[in-house]
């Protein structure tokens, strides 16, 4: 079945579903400068449980919602991320407190394997979304020092996780609020840097759509 005979036969169904990325990126800033600030100790050691409590309730759910509505809107690639770093700042919440702020040798494993996952999200997205590419690219060089951190390793490291952390924070603003603008206007705009895929998802015509539905998720008899 060709892309024209395929739209032939679909009817289309407007569910509710608005863009992820806006509440995902915005949810993933704040987490990333309330950690940075607590490297930098801005926030004095002590809250360390108020640190955790505020990822967990706060940031944590806000990146979990994100992920299932990426799920939901067929969205792989920002499902996978919103999925891991919702589930990365649980572990890096609870470990907090329950076990204060020292080095954890286990989460500094989790963050050289999270880093590993960044990398591989990294390459898929750079070619459609170069904007959230940026802001991965950071996420990735940020969890690689984070996870020094926790290894163990001391001198500038702590203040370069956190200055890389704010760069994280400042490029996901940035992503969100272009994200946001776009899925509002319902048009592309330039400073979103869509390209291939991604921008032929908001440009793309009917048939364009139309031409690989037969071998989505969900139609297909496979995973």
């Amino acid at each position: 079945m060709d892309s024209r005979e395929a739209a032939s036969h679909v009817r289309i169904v407007v569910k509710p579903y608005a863009s992820a990325l806006p509440l995902g990126c915005f949810s993933f800033a704040i987490g990333n400068a309330l950690y940075s600030a607590f490297l930098l100790h801005w926030l004095p050691a002590s809250e360390h449980k108020l640190l955790a409590v505020t990822l967990l309730s706060f940031v944590a759910p806000l990146e979990s919602i994100a992920c299932w509505m990426a799920f939901l809107s067929r969205d792989t690639g920002a499902a996978t991320a919103m999925g891991i770093f919702a589930a990365s700042w649980v572990a890096q919440g609870v470990v907090l407190l329950e076990f204060g702020a020292a080095p954890s040798p286990t989460i500094g494993v989790l963050l050289i394997n999270l880093a590993v996952c960044l990398a591989i999200i990294l390459f898929i997205t750079y070619r459609g979304k170069p904007l959230l590419a940026v802001v991965i690219a950071f996420a990735l060089l940020r969890t690689g020092a984070a996870a020094a951190v926790e290894l163990g390793a001391k001198g500038p490291f702590p203040a370069i996780a956190a200055g890389l952390g704010f760069c994280v924070c400042l490029s996901a603003f940035y992503a969100g609020l272009a994200l946001l603008v776009e899925d509002v206007k319902g048009k592309i705009m330039p400073f979103t840097l869509r390209s291939a895929d991604a921008e032929n998802a908001m440009a793309g015509s009917f048939e364009d759509q139309m031409s690989h539905v037969v071998n989505e998720a969900g139609v297909r008899h496979q995973l």
